[in-house]
């Protein structure tokens, strides 16, 4: 798997099996150069494809095993792929004038945190759209420092988005993982969301629906859905998800 990832060559490769514990199925993730526990835009597309070859219906509700636990995801008759993700887990961060430095002196506009949807990322506020594809990131040296800090990523946005009918834009980096930067992050999205919501940076209640937009300094636009739920201000529930779209297939013969 690790050898296929790598010829592909893409951020994530998911490979589907058999369930094991429970689940419909089992999905496994892996980048370039290493397995990770839990890939969201990756569940997307593996679970769009499975609609697609009729493997499941649409729409209908699965459970899929992952490293990160049992998952639900949910897929609509019209195609969109939402799946839950673990209640949010934080860490303080206190290494800012390090982040700033490894980001190329970015202007950051806020207290960043290390949020858990499934996956620990660091959720780095910015202070405009122009500061952050400002973004020139010393790859070496954030790959060590993310390995250091224990995150996945660096998971940067800005309230200032395209359309402002969207939550936040947002550019994501990876390199302790083999991913420089990312189209579509939907781990991160989700950590993303929980972050805005605890420190009410967008309005809160009962239920909170938010659109992250990602990928189009790549030139590879997303749009990612995230469902935030909330009981007595404590966040009980974290879904995320999308469309995607098959693009190419293949045989891999060994």
């Amino acid at each position: 798997m690790q050898s296929i990832a790598r010829e592909m060559a893409l951020s994530e490769t998911a490979f589907v099996f058999s369930p094991e514990r429970g689940g419909d199925c089992k999905v496994r993730f892996f980048t370039p150069t290493s397995e990770v526990d839990l890939c969201g835009h990756a569940t997307v597309a593996a679970f769009h494809l499975l609609s697609e070859l009729g493997t499941i219906g649409r729409p209908s509700l699965v459970v899929q095993e992952t490293r990160a636990g049992l998952l639900t995801v949910a897929v609509g008759e019209d195609g969109l792929v939402m799946m839950d993700q673990t209640v949010p887990e934080y860490r303080p961060f206190h290494h800012l004038d390090e982040l700033v430095a490894s980001l190329g002196n970015a202007d950051i506009a806020g207290e960043p945190s290390i949020v858990s949807t499934g996956l620990y990322d660091l959720i780095v506020p910015i202070r405009d759209r122009a500061a952050l594809w400002a973004i020139r990131p010393d790859f070496p040296r954030l790959a060590k420092l993310c390995q250091s800090w224990g995150v996945t990523s660096v998971h940067a946005f800005t309230l200032d988005t395209l359309d402002p009918a969207h939550t936040v834009h947002c550019r994501d980096f990876a390199p302790a993982v083999g991913i420089p930067e990312e189209a579509a992050t939907g781990t991160a999205s989700g950590a993303t969301a929980a972050y805005l919501v605890r420190r009410r940076l967008v309005p809160t209640g009962p239920q909170v629906l938010l659109t992250m937009e990602q990928g189009d300094i790549l030139g590879r636009p997303s749009l990612i859905q995230v469902v935030i739920d909330l009981e007595n201000e404590a966040i009980t529930r974290v879904r995320v998800g999308g469309r995607a779209v098959t693009v190419i297939e293949g045989t891999l013969r060994f």
